[in-house]
């Protein structure tokens, strides 16, 4: 992800009060298409942050939300992603003065797969990504146009592993 992206589906922080229901996701096996191990946008709309926000406040919200990534966003573009691993490293007396954007990953440096392949992807392929290459989320990217594309969704690590052992 080299430039800012448009949200495929509304972006803005979530109220505060809204909470999600914690269904229980669906069991993954390693033959099963790639793409039921994404939280597409289209359906869910991301849980976004703007990037001036505080560090206290999006630890916040990822408890309240029970989350564990959001989108950083300006105006309506994505400019990075936030992790619950990224705001571990903040210290108590520093973090109050910390903002999003001191600790978020920027759009150039997210891993990310295009939609396109993800369609022909199975598990297993997002097994080796993930192996292979370390990280814990992987942004979708779906292209729109040649100089446009979106987000259309986000994969969590974690959260696929914990489907491939229920």
């Amino acid at each position: 992800m080299n430039q800012s992206y448009l949200l495929a589906a509304q972006a803005g922080s979530l109220p505060p009060l809204s909470l999600r229901s914690r269904s229980r996701p669906p069991r993954l096996l390693p033959t099963d298409p790639a793409v039921r191990a994404m939280h597409d946008f289209l359906h869910d709309a991301p849980h976004t942050i703007a990037e001036d926000a505080s560090v206290d406040d999006v630890m916040d919200l990822m408890f309240q939300h029970g989350v564990r990534a959001f989108l950083v966003v300006r105006e309506l573009s994505v400019v990075g992603l936030i992790t619950a691993e990224d705001t571990r490293g903040a210290r108590d007396a520093r973090r109050a003065r910390q903002r999003v954007a001191d600790l978020m990953t920027p759009t150039a440096d997210v891993p990310a797969i295009d939609w396109q392949t993800l369609q022909d992807a199975r598990i297993g392929d997002l097994i080796d990504i993930f192996v292979g290459s370390g990280v814990r989320h992987l942004v979708v990217m779906q292209t729109q146009t040649a100089t446009w594309s979106t987000v259309r969704g986000l994969i969590h690590r974690q959260r696929m592993e914990r489907q491939l052992r229920s």
